[in-house]
């Protein structure tokens, strides 16, 4: 009997703990709508506006949130989140290594100018975080371009010293805060000049001759052919 009231009692706990999460994810979706729909970039995002998209009263949102503190930094978790997932996805070793910068960087170009008000949101300093998601996130994408860095110089048996091994990880921070701060710029246009595509071509331009040059500098040849066929050749 006292198991049986046990796990009756733990799966009320579940449901419960389960419903505010749902009601806290829906909170954060109305206030990325809000966002999206109502705000100019930058502009002040009000807890009223949230909880009317959301149809709660404010002070029953801040059952599901400890503070406003909480509340700011799941939104910009969330867009952190979504950002990601989309970059993440374009960051593989399929096609040829400028293929490969193109393709990260036209996923980034593209979402930042779809979602300009939510990549201002993301950027803000929210007093009495103890973290900020963007700083996260930019780790873990610098992490998988990285490995991906890495692999290519296996796949090519490149040498490279320790000195370069060693700043290979500031080096992909570097290239990485280049492109977000370019795509920072271009989207705070009124109007986005050149258009996305001329803008990926010249940025992933620009990225893919900082990267040739410092390998070359280093006399490392990087073939235009896809990774996956150099990988073909290494292993025959």
């Amino acid at each position: 009997m006292g198991t049986a009231r046990r796990e009756e009692t733990d799966g009320r706990k579940r449901r419960w703990q389960q419903h505010n999460a749902d009601r806290r994810q829906a909170v954060i979706e109305a206030a990325l709508t809000v966002l999206a729909r109502d705000l100019e970039p930058g502009a002040e995002l009000s807890v009223q506006q949230i909880a009317d998209e959301a149809s709660v009263h404010r002070t029953v949102l801040y059952r599901y949130f400890e503070d406003r503190t909480d509340l700011d930094v799941a939104i910009q978790q969330e867009i952190c989140n979504r950002a990601g997932e989309l970059l993440l996805a374009a960051v593989t070793l399929e096609g040829t290594p400028r293929e490969i910068v193109h393709r990260i960087i036209a996923a980034y170009v593209g979402w930042g100018a779809e979602h300009v008000a939510w990549m201002r949101f993301a950027e803000r300093d929210i007093a009495g975080a103890t973290s900020k998601p963007l700083d996260v996130a930019i780790g873990q994408i610098a992490e998988q371009i990285e490995l991906v860095i890495g692999g290519f110089l296996a796949i090519l048996d490149a040498e490279v010293g320790d000195d370069d091994r060693n700043a290979l990880t500031p080096y992909v921070f570097l290239l990485v805060g280049g492109v977000i701060a370019a795509v920072r710029s271009w989207s705070s246009r009124e109007e986005l000049l050149p258009p996305a595509p001329a803008f990926t071509r010249l940025l992933a331009d620009v990225t893919w001759l900082q990267i040739e040059g410092l390998a070359a500098s280093r006399r490392i040849e990087v073939p235009d052919l896809p990774v996956e066929q150099l990988l073909n050749f290494k292993e025959a």
